[in-house]
This record gives C-alpha cells, sequence and structure tokens, in this order.
C-alpha cells in the first residue's frame, strides 16, 4: 500500500470532550502508514486537539453548521466536497442530527458510510424531539452502526439494531496503561493544587452542562459540609453553566473546598489525586469518565441513569439522583469506615472488559481496511 486510506470524522469541534477523547485516542494509536484520520468540523476557532491532528498527518475540514435555513446551501457544499476528494472512501459521522444528510450525500457519491452514536437522547423537549425527528432516517442510510453501549444504539437506532449484523458496541477505548494508580503521580498532583497528603478528596470529571448534573454536585458538596465533614473536592471541567455554578457556592466554599481545575490533558493523573468519584450524570451514552476513574483504581459512585456497561470493577455502585442524601450518607460511610482507602490494580479487569484502546484499534483497523 502506497499510501494511508483517510477516514473522514465528521463532528462539530476538536476540543477536549468524550468523543474528541476517543478519537485521538483511536488515531495516536492506530498504524498511520495504513490508516489515516481527517476531521470535518463546523467550528472556525482553533480547537485543543488541532495541533496534534496536523503533527500526525491529518487534515482539519471546515463545514457549514446547518441551521435548517441554509439547508440547500448545507446540501450543496456536502455535494461538492464528495465530487472533488475522491480520498475519502469510509466518512465515519458523529453528528446524528444531520447524519442523515452527510451519509446519505457521501453514499450517492460511493463511500461507506458508518453512523456512530455517543449518548441516549435524555429528557424530552423541544430539543430532543426534534434532534429524534432529523435523526430518525439515519437508521435506513447509514452503511454501519456503532454506539458506546447498547443504550446508545437502541436510543438512536431502534430495538431491532442489536439483532443486525451492520451493528456493534465499540468501547469507548482509554490507554489503560496510564490509568495504573501511582503514589508518586498521587503525591505530585496533591501538590500542584496544594492538597494535604492525608485529606479527603471527592471528585468528578465532566463538561459543567445539564446532562453533567453540576447542579447536584453542588448541592452534594453543600450537604456534606453541613454534616462537618472534612474533605476537599477536585472538579475538572468546564462549561456553560460554570459561571451559575460558582455564583451558587459560597466563596468561602470555593476558597477552602473546592478546586475548580478547568480542562486538563492528563485526566489520568488527577485522577490518582482523588478518593472517591462522583458521577451523577441524568443521562449517558456511557459515561467512559466513570471507567477511567474505575481504572485508576477509585471508588466510583454513579447515577443510576446511566448505562450498567459502566461498572467494570467492584468499585462502581449506582445510586438514584433523586435521594441526595442516599449519596451523603454513602460518602459518609465511606469516609468513616475506611480513613485509609485502598488503591487497587484494576488494569487486568479492563482490559478483561474490553476498554483498552489497543484490543480496540486492532479490530477498528481490520474493519476500517475491509470496507475501503
Amino acid at each position: 500500500m502506497d499510501k494511508p486510506i483517510r477516514v473522514l470524522h465528521v463532528l462539530t469541534a476538536m476540543n477536549l470532550a468524550g468523543t474528541e477523547t476517543l478519537l485521538m485516542n483511536l488515531y495516536r494509536n492506530i498504524d498511520r502508514s495504513k490508516i489515516q484520520f481527517d476531521f470535518a468540523v463546523t467550528t472556525n476557532k482553533k480547537c485543543a486537539y488541532d495541533d496534534e491532528i496536523e503533527s500526525l498527518g491529518g487534515r482539519i475540514i471546515h463545514y457549514p453548521l446547518y441551521r435548517g435555513v441554509n439547508h440547500l446551501s448545507y446540501v450543496s457544499w456536502w455535494n461538492k466536497f464528495f465530487r472533488q476528494h475522491e480520498e475519502y472512501h469510509i466518512v465515519h459521522g458523529h453528528i446524528g442530527s444531520t447524519a442523515a444528510i452527510y451519509l446519505h450525500i457521501a453514499k450517492k457519491y460511493g463511500r461507506y458510510t458508518i453512523a456512530h452514536s455517543h449518548s441516549t437522547y435524555g429528557p424530552l423537549n423541544l430539543h430532543t424531539i426534534l434532534y429524534k425527528i432529523f435523526s430518525y432516517p439515519t437508521r435506513y442510510i447509514a452503511d454501519y452502526f456503532f454506539g458506546c453501549s447498547k443504550d446508545a444504539l437502541v436510543d438512536r437506532y431502534g430495538k431491532k439494531i442489536l439483532n443486525k449484523d451492520n451493528a456493534r458496541v465499540l468501547n469507548n477505548g482509554i490507554d489503560a496503561q496510564k490509568y495504573i494508580y501511582s503514589n508518586e503521580v498521587r503525591e505530585s498532583i496533591r501538590k500542584e493544587f496544594n492538597l494535604k497528603k492525608d485529606e479527603i478528596i471527592i471528585g468528578t470529571v465532566g463538561r459543567l452542562t445539564p446532562p453533567k448534573n453540576p447542579f447536584f454536585i453542588a448541592h452534594l458538596i453543600k450537604g456534606l459540609l453541613n454534616s462537618n465533614l472534612s474533605f476537599r473536592f477536585l472538579w475538572i471541567g468546564t462549561g456553560e453553566l460554570e459561571s451559575e455554578l460558582k455564583e451558587m457556592l459560597s466563596e468561602e466554599v470555593k476558597k477552602r473546598q473546592v478546586i475548580f481545575a478547568g480542562t486538563r490533558k492528563d485526566v489520568n493523573k488527577c485522577l490518582q489525586a482523588m478518593d472517591i468519584f462522583v458521577f451523577p450524570s441524568v443521562y449517558e451514552g456511557l459515561g467512559i469518565a466513570a471507567v477511567e476513574a474505575q481504572a485508576s483504581g477509585l471508588i466510583t459512585i454513579c447515577s443510576d441513569r446511566i448505562p450498567r456497561e459502566v461498572a467494570v470493577t467492584e468499585m462502581c455502585s449506582f445510586l438514584s439522583v433523586n435521594t441526595i442524601e442516599l449519596w451523603e450518607e454513602t460518602i459518609k460511610n465511606i469516609i468513616n469506615s475506611e480513613r485509609s482507602i485502598v488503591r487497587k490494580n484494576q488494569y487486568d479487569k479492563i482490559l478483561k472488559a474490553g476498554y483498552d484502546i489497543h484490543g480496540i484499534v486492532k479490530w477498528l483497523s481490520v474493519f476500517y481496511l475491509k470496507h475501503n
């Protein structure tokens, strides 16, 4: 093979978020002499992964954001693109709302098309209804379907999808080796955040957006403080609710208890500094952050509204987000009964559950080359 095949991934932006991080994990570990990734995005702003993508030989392509009123120009753009770019034999779509449009056009030009569901629909509202209407035809268009969980597949493409030969749960892979607990890393990160060696650190990782339920976490912090529990909270992530969230927490709480660390490229290291991980999302396609937490040996408390597939070790449990008092009691019991919380190496369990990136890359490489 003289040149690598080029796979076009269609999404919004290549910033630090779940789907994008998965794609970069795949991209870093795939044999780029055989398979290259290019990324079609709607944003014109420079994103967190752009420089790395270009250093690995990938391209950033800018396509128009779909607004409804620009339907004709949107369709025209994709028609022109696929006429001019015959190098893309595979189009891997991660934007579900318009997949029925761009994947349909890609098929018209003889491309092999993949629809990838990274989430469930979440609470029923106008946005969800419109999304369902626009994305529904995709199930009759794409050649193949991926989902980060069975729930993500069924929610987007219907129950029958699980019995079809052209569908598969593709786990959100992580480099499991990088999450193995290290006391040296723990001490280094704790030093960076000015955390004492014996302090109990509760934490979470996720964008500050409604699906991640950040206000629940804020109420949880307040409830635990009212119980005179000694702890600090490490919050990894940013988002549109950040200002409102910080207003909700008093200056004293923010100063003494909560560390807003923003976005981090070393989440695997930040997890080492924590003792308990909370993940109260109102919905998730899977919730890879919870898998990462378990990979680092953390006690992981998840919302009962996310797929049970996320529980890959005995360290994971599920609680209802309707009863915050249960979360408070559970955390208090953990701290009071396990002052010296033991961290175990969970590497073998992550491998067995199929979440190590190297095994996923191996399968996906064969898949791509087969359908080129």
